[in-house]
């Protein structure tokens, strides 16, 4: 399959608002704080009651530092599959780190059929530098994704930090 990973043109973010949605409902589960509301969205907890009350609220105020991120759109054979938001702005990131992969999502329907893996390549190698990726200790998929993913794109040349929540490397 043809896997594309394009920067968002202004109509596509809203694809991505979308597909952010459905990503902070699934990640939910592996997170105690991001809770699901009264209005039935997902929300930070230590944000506080009540939360969003429309989609476009929720999308909105999960998006605190994701507005100053760049953002790609995943395509599979032209059709939007997911989306991948990466952090370039020192201000957002750690001391002697350029860029991080903030989120990555593949839509169920494209998943376990290596566009994943595709699509994180291309997103790595759209920047050259010091980068850093983190994935929520209880997400055990992530993890294993990331390890088997920057394993192979490093050679095995990065390092796991937190307990192996947290991944560090050069390009």
């Amino acid at each position: 399959m043809n896997v594309l990973l394009i920067p968002a043109s202004h109509q596509e973010m809203q694809t991505i608002r979308h597909f952010f949605l459905d990503y902070s409902y699934a990640i939910s589960q592996y997170d105690e704080n991001l809770i699901i509301n009264e209005a039935g969205l997902p929300m930070w907890k230590p944000f506080g009651f009540p939360g969003p009350q429309t989609p476009e609220e929720c999308v909105s105020f999960n998006w605190w530092i994701r507005n100053r991120c760049e953002h790609y759109l995943i395509r599979v054979e032209n059709t939007p599959a997911g989306f991948v938001m990466i952090c370039t702005q020192k201000d957002l990131l750690p001391p002697a780190i350029d860029y991080e992969l903030l989120d990555f999502s593949i839509t169920p329907k494209y998943r376990r059929q290596g566009i994943g893996r595709e699509a994180a390549l291309q997103a790595l190698e759209l920047y050259r530098g010091r980068w850093v990726l983190y994935q929520l200790e209880k997400n055990l998929p992530a993890r294993a994704f990331w390890q088997t993913v920057l394993s192979a794109y490093t050679r095995g040349k990065y390092t796991n930090l937190d307990g192996g929540t947290q991944q560090r490397f050069s390009n």
